[in-house]
């Protein structure tokens, strides 16, 4: 079994998105990485391998400064099925 971790991929979802999004990548890039992944056999993959470095650094980081600079990050606004 792979478990693979994508950081922001750029397809018609992200597209909409108003907020930077690091390490963007495009979907055919995605997919040659991750299937590299699979034919490997590897355990879990963060895609770009970059996204898994920074989610890293920010677990070093105490709880109430990870609430207080990502309380401040923009969101995606949300729609009303």
């Amino acid at each position: 079994m792979v478990t693979i971790s994508p950081g922001y991929i750029d397809t018609p979802m992200t597209q909409g998105n108003s907020y930077t999004m690091p390490f963007l990548m495009p979907a055919h890039k995605f997919a040659g990485a991750a299937a590299v992944a699979i034919a490997a056999g590897t355990s879990y993959a963060v895609i770009p391998w970059q996204m898994g470095v920074v989610a890293k650094l920010l677990r070093l980081m105490p709880n109430a400064v990870y609430d207080w600079v990502f309380s401040k990050a923009p969101q995606k606004t949300r729609r009303a099925h």
